[in-house]
């Protein structure tokens, strides 16, 4: 019977293929925090999908953030940028960072996030 629970379980979780991979990226160098959006087509064929990349800060000198939002076309298996974003960066700060892809429907198809906690 085991055997069968796994591959029942092995069906159930097969969905339908993802159509990108959402990658974040950040670097930081000189006090600042510089994050860049990413998205990879999964799919042999050519897309359009809208992006949102919001960024929040917590620290010393307050809260603040910073979403940007567009629409962008992938082409088959190729990588685009979608957004950047820079800002001020301590050791003493919070970031709670996200991107998501959606298709023009406004479901997520991909998304990445990425936080940092104020060191103590």
């Amino acid at each position: 019977m085991l055997p069968l629970l796994l591959l029942l379980a092995a069906w159930q979780g097969a969905g339908p293929p993802e159509p990108c991979r959402a990658h974040l990226e950040l670097h930081q160098q000189d006090g600042f925090l510089t994050v860049t959006g990413h998205c990879r087509s999964l799919l042999p064929t050519a897309a359009r999908y809208r992006y949102e990349l919001s960024l929040l800060k917590e620290g010393a000198g307050g809260r603040s953030q910073n979403t940007q939002r567009g629409e962008f076309d992938v082409a088959p298996a190729q990588e685009v940028s979608l957004s950047e974003a820079r800002v001020n960066a301590t050791a003493q700060d919070t970031y709670r960072i996200h991107l998501r892809v959606l298709d023009l429907a406004g479901h997520i198809v991909a998304q990445d996030s990425a936080v940092q906690v104020a060191a103590r």
